[in-house]
């Protein structure tokens, strides 16, 4: 059982990878500052990504889905100082209300901004979503320094390739901003015919995907990893390349060079937050980005237009630096 430090500041974690890999900046950024002792709290799958890591002073993994009343008890109980929760929901921010924690930091989305202390925009903000956090936490520290990089080393050994080696993670929670499973598998061939080893994660449910992709000549690592050990992998790769999904933004979080790949969704907005990280699109599709998580246009021609030869020469260059 982790010890709870009384006074701390309080980080909610969400329940999705993706963006609970976009709270590790946010931490970094809380500990440059001097933010008092970290606790961070939220759901097991992504509360374990932090739990004994420099990251935070105390990780709580949640018991279910607590409500906002028994979320109340906790900071009460622990005298929390101060919530940050960037969650879009409104359980966080209100059960910071009812607990009277002093100060409560967080986004408007789902009516919490009322029961905010410091509360800002997020979907209706502009620019990369990290800079939208940023914004709200300015509110509260004004002359707070710029967002910084996660550079997340999960600590944790893994068996590397001895040869220099590509991540690849073909999975996405929306068929829409999936990348073609064949030119996923014709990327992996250009990228072993040129001597680099090739991991593919994801996540149980997309064992199927991951075997169709890694074949026999990758190293299928789909449902074996914790998150922490898929970030290793990550973090030790040449390059990673994925859809714009979860894994692709832990993999930015580890500062490992990412090309994450979009077709439904704009990477104005979410394109991984790290020092080599680009979001590649094609440009003159008139139904993109529609924001669905279906494609209705004969071909998906968003994503397939995007070929394996022109996604192997951004990838070479992240590698070249």
């Amino acid at each position: 059982m982790a010890v709870i430090p009384e006074g701390a500041t309080w980080v909610r974690f969400p329940r999705f990878v993706g963006d609970a890999a976009m709270q590790l900046p946010v931490l970094r950024l809380l500990r440059e500052i001097g933010a008092g002792p970290l606790v961070v709290w939220g759901p097991k799958a992504t509360v374990g990504l932090v739990a004994d890591t420099w990251f935070c002073d105390a990780a709580l993994p949640d018991e279910g889905k607590p409500g906002p009343f028994a979320m109340a008890r906790i900071l009460r109980r622990h005298r929390a100082a101060r919530s940050i929760h960037f969650p879009k929901s409104l359980r966080p921010a209100l059960a910071a209300w009812l607990a009277r924690v002093p100060e409560r930091i967080g986004v408007d989305e789902s009516l919490a901004g009322p029961f905010n202390t410091h509360s800002g925009p997020f979907w209706e903000a502009d620019g990369p979503f990290l800079l939208r956090y940023h914004a709200v936490l300015k509110r509260r520290w004004p002359d707070l320094p710029p967002m910084p990089y996660a550079d997340f080393d999960p600590a944790v050994p893994i068996e590397k390739p001895r040869e220099r080696y590509l991540c690849l993670m073909p999975g996405s929670t929306w068929p829409s901003k999936a990348w073609p499973v064949a030119h996923y598998r014709a990327l992996l061939l250009k990228a072993r015919a040129e001597g680099f080893a090739v991991a593919v994660l994801g996540s149980p449910d997309e064992a199927e995907t991951c075997a169709a992709v890694a074949g026999v000549e990758g190293i299928d690592l789909c449902g074996k990893t914790t998150l922490k050990e898929a970030a290793a992998w990550m973090r030790g790769a040449a390059a990673v390349l994925g859809n714009d999904s979860g894994l692709s933004h832990l993999a930015a979080a580890t500062g490992a060079p990412v090309l994450a790949l979009y077709g439904a969704t704009d990477p104005g907005g979410s394109t991984p937050w790290g020092p080599a990280s680009r979001g590649l699109r094609k440009d003159g599709i008139p139904c993109a980005p529609c924001f669905k998580r279906d494609c209705f246009t004969p071909g998906h021609p968003c994503l397939a237009g995007i070929g394996p030869d022109q996604v192997w020469g951004e990838l070479r260059s992240l590698i070249s630096g």
